[in-house]
């Protein structure tokens, strides 16, 4: 390992002091006495709430689930696959996701009281498509709580 990968480590242990478990499909995902009163300043959500909703209606709650955790005026950065329905957990084994594309994610993220600060949309070229699952691109949103 590089020098400048093993100070990164090291700096990035020092600051993490623990990780919990999440369950965005209850009302409460994280147990109150983990947060601040006032809620988290920032939240990452990378490839999670489509890969354990079974449709865009429990997508939508995850997210708004996950939307108590965040205190008012907070950072929500949700990057996620377009136009996925599976991918491939193991040979043989599809595990389904639910496809989105970028006009429910916006309208998700309205639903769940964000205003939509910046949307990038990444198209996968075709020699990225090698059959682990069926996404056709990624999304990287910027959301602040309102």
């Amino acid at each position: 390992i590089s020098s400048a990968w093993a100070e990164k480590a090291t700096r990035l242990r020092s600051v993490v002091s623990d990780v919990l478990p999440v369950d965005v499909h209850q009302s409460f995902p994280l147990s109150p006495e983990f947060l601040p009163p006032s809620g988290a300043d920032c939240l990452v959500s990378s490839f999670c709430l489509e890969s354990v909703s079974h449709d865009l209606l429990s997508f939508n709650h995850a997210l708004g689930h996950i939307s108590s955790l965040l205190k008012k005026g907070g950072y929500l950065l949700l990057i996620g696959a377009l136009g996925e329905s599976f991918y491939m957990g193991a040979p043989g084994l599809y595990i389904p996701v639910v496809p989105l594309d970028e006009s429910q994610v916006c309208a998700s993220l309205k639903a769940s009281g964000y205003e939509l600060l910046q949307l990038c949309i990444y198209h996968l070229p075709p020699d990225m498509k090698v059959g682990v699952d069926d996404v056709t691109a990624v999304f990287f949103a910027k959301a602040k709580k309102v």
